[in-house]
């Protein structure tokens, strides 16, 4: 018997897939200029489409194996892609890892509210804290609800201010170029295209347990497939809109410490008071993902109150440790993301197309 596709489903996918990887970093404009704008047109388009590439794969691979799997530990994916002892190191890292990034996150958030209300930065942290607190302790399947929701309309907000932003200076792309030699643009490296695969790989370690843990809760594969899919489009497709809407208005965003909400309020004080609670719920999104990656690694069974307990205490020293400066967070957490990730991708490479013998790691069994 043919089995129906769920379009809700896939579409709560494809929605928590991009609330996900929204973040602070993403929302506030800071890597799509570092990773994209700074390269000028023709760096710009070329590192766009390699990422395009790499990010609609591993979306569906991650959420295409968390199916396959169903793993109870979602950190559990570090050893059926690394191996015993890589894996190992992996899963035990991973969530020490995301966690120092979700203090990076929350201290985002911190930064947002500051900048655009005036309001002291623990006004921020607090709000995301009691909101990721809450969430967290309600579940994943409440969580994927919830982001899947506001996913879509991150989706549809960062879309319209695109392109709205581009359509109304599309010619500001044929100064962009000679624009960017008298501006001072931090670069993510060396040559647009390390920056292409280097955006993906550095998201690598963040997407892995969660991801898979989206696919666990799918039906079958297919839904699987094109939730992933629909997910790796969708980002990269506000990805590149924004990433050409801040390099059109180049002389504009290039020294702004959030450059999309810059944008935003050049098309309407109104628009960039909306788009600053925009901000806030896409590192919302990410950051209620990261603490339950933590607390899953800790307690598998969200309905023991222990669970509860852990992501009350993770909270606690969230917000506190969240009291160092956003930018110097930054500089502590994010430099060796990259180049873990690029191992992990090699690893996630070769399981698919040329391991033979798959086996789950918390059953033993095999996988075709």
């Amino acid at each position: 018997m043919k089995s129906t596709v769920n379009m809700k489903k896939i579409i709560s996918l494809c929605g928590a897939i991009v609330a996900f990887n929204i973040g602070s970093g993403f929302a506030t404009g800071q890597e799509i200029m570092q990773f994209f704008s700074s390269y000028g047109v023709g760096g710009c388009i070329g590192a766009c489409l390699i990422t395009t590439i790499l990010m609609v794969w591993t979306c569906v691979m991650l959420v295409e194996d968390g199916h396959k799997l169903k793993l109870k530990s979602a950190n559990s994916i570090w050893i059926y892609y690394c191996g015993k002892y890589l894996g190992t190191f992996l899963k035990y890292f991973t969530p020490f890892f995301l966690f120092a990034v979700l203090i990076v996150m929350t201290s985002g958030a911190g930064s947002v509210l500051n900048e655009y209300y005036g309001l002291p930065t623990w006004v921020g942290r607090l709000l995301i804290s009691l909101l990721m607190a809450f969430f967290v302790s309600t579940g994943l399947k409440n969580i994927t609800t919830v982001i899947g929701g506001l996913g879509v309309v991150i989706i549809v907000f960062c879309l319209l201010v695109g392109a709205v932003s581009l359509a109304g200076n599309f010619q500001g792309l044929a100064t962009a170029d000679e624009a960017l030699k008298s501006l001072n643009v931090t670069k993510s490296a060396s040559a647009w295209w390390i920056s292409g695969i280097l955006y993906t790989t550095f998201m690598a370690l963040n997407m892995g347990p969660f991801f898979t843990g989206l696919g666990a809760d799918t039906k079958d594969v297919k839904e699987a497939r094109l939730g992933g899919l629909a997910g790796g489009v969708a980002f990269s497709l506000c990805l590149m809109l924004m990433a050409f809407a801040l390099l059109a208005s180049i002389t504009l965003t290039a020294e702004k410490a959030v450059p999309t909400l810059a944008i935003s309020e050049k098309i309407s004080p109104i628009l960039g008071a909306i788009f600053s609670v925009i901000l806030i719920a896409g590192i919302f999104t990410t950051t209620v993902s990261l603490l339950w990656i933590s607390c899953n690694f800790l307690c598998q069974d969200e309905k023991d109150k222990k669970f509860k307990i852990i992501a009350v205490v993770a909270t606690v020293i969230v917000f506190f440790g969240s009291e160092l400066p956003f930018s110097t967070l930054v500089n502590i957490v994010y430099p060796y993301t990259g180049y873990l990730g690029i191992l992990i991708f090699i690893c996630i490479v070769y399981v698919h197309y040329f391991k033979k013998n798959k086996v789950n790691p918390e059953t033993q069994e095999s996988i075709e």
